[in-house]
């Protein structure tokens, strides 16, 4: 891969080594790929979905101290919840070695990352539990059954959501369901963002909390059977009177919307950690390239296939730039990130890595489509996410909106 990255510092550089260093020594990319391959029944609890999950590999990347970058230097992470630079390019070094150790990262990174924001009560709580104890995950949850995540569409309306938060006291009372929630069945804490205005449009209703996964009334309603598996598994969980004090409160009540709206920048890293497993992609298609003999001559010679090569090496180039470029600008934006760069980078990614796998059945036309095709199990992951933060289009319908 290629590690010659603009603007990057010599630490953030020597950080992306390490990262390479860790994954070379520890990462098994196909036993990791059985592991999320194995089936879960739709009913699996907790427990189950936990006794998936690679600790001995993340408590490495703990010692490592890659796994816990984004929590602050005084709670004795890496202190890099602002980098996004470093974040993108750690992202994409993982992906290079494999989607599913890519997801343990950055999914930490991600949802850890993003509580630096929160009062300190919550940062307290989290950060210390997150240090003190590997086997502690956070995730995020906003679609809904029926509702989805596409809140910036032209729905400003009150009928926009279900899930909602009311006030008791000094608890909000959390009832209805949260639908495709990664990691959710095996994380401590779950950020979620709730109605708390029944009448009011949806831009002026929402609050965000987090909710603790001990708290009585909150369960696993179902694991979502995905296309490509995760070893993180994707839920949909249930809210039955879960009560959460206030101090969990990480929004103004009824002030949560555009909070919720930047978060989806952070996704960026997930797309570049996808963007570097497309790499590797590339490399073994070349490489498959110059062994074949047709025609007398490696098939890299042949015209047809040359192009093919070349077409989806520019691509990449290009999703690489513009993914880099969007993290640059994110830097030092702190909490409220512009979601525009977010839009671009979902939509133009997901084009690349699809015609990415135009271009590998072509590349691998002898084979036919055989799960015995070496990018078999890279082209179902990366249809299932296609919907990740809505689906391209989607994201160029809310970009229109603010040009």
């Amino acid at each position: 891969m290629d590690l010659n990255i603009p603007y990057l510092r010599d630490e953030d550089k020597s950080l992306v080594m390490l990262m390479k260093e860790f994954c070379e020594r520890e990462v098994d990319r196909q036993a990791l790929n059985d592991l999320a391959d194995t089936p879960i029944p739709p009913n699996a609890t907790k427990k189950d979905l936990m006794a998936r999950m690679p600790w001995d590999l993340i408590s490495k990347a703990h010692d490592a101290e890659l796994r816990q970058l984004t929590v602050p230097e005084e709670y004795g992470g890496g202190g890099f919840g602002e980098n996004w630079l470093a974040l993108t390019a750690l992202a994409e070094a993982a992906g290079y070695y494999g989607g599913q150790v890519a997801r343990i990262f950055t999914i930490a990174w991600k949802h850890i990352g993003s509580l630096i924001y929160a009062p300190k009560a919550i940062q307290y709580e989290v950060f210390t539990d997150f240090m003190n104890d590997r086997r502690t995950m956070c995730a995020a949850s906003i679609t809904e059954p029926n509702h989805g995540s596409d809140y910036l569409l032209p729905f400003n309306d009150p009928s926009t959501g279900k899930y909602f938060a009311e006030k008791d006291g000094d608890e909000w009372v959390l009832n209805g369901e949260k639908m495709f929630c990664t990691a959710g069945g095996v994380s401590n804490y779950i950020i979620v963002s709730c109605r708390t205005d029944k009448d009011a449009p949806i831009t002026k209703a929402v609050t965000t909390f987090v909710v603790p996964t001990k708290t009585p009334g909150w369960s696993i309603a179902r694991v979502n059977d995905m296309m490509g598996n995760e070893i993180t598994a994707n839920v949909q969980m249930r809210f039955e009177n879960v009560r959460v004090p206030d101090r969990l409160r990480t929004s103004p009540v009824n002030g949560g919307f555009e909070i919720m709206k930047s978060r989806l920048a952070g996704k960026t890293i997930h797309l570049m950690a996808a963007l570097g497993e497309t790499e590797k992609v590339l490399e073994d298609m070349i490489d498959y390239c110059k062994a074949r003999i047709q025609g007398g001559k490696p098939i890299i010679q042949h015209s047809n296939v040359g192009v093919l090569l070349a077409e989806g090496d520019a691509l990449l180039k290009a999703a690489r730039l513009m993914i880099y470029q969007d993290a640059w600008e994110s830097m030092g934006k702190g909490e409220l990130l512009d979601p525009k760069g977010w839009w671009y980078v979902n939509w133009f990614t997901k084009k690349v890595i699809l015609r990415m796998v135009e271009i590998g059945f072509e590349i691998y036309g002898g084979m036919a489509p055989q799960k015995e095709l070496p990018f078999e199990r890279w082209a179902r992951m990366h249809l299932s996410i296609w919907h990740g933060g809505s689906t391209g289009t989607l994201n160029m319908i809310k970009a229109s909106k603010v040009l």
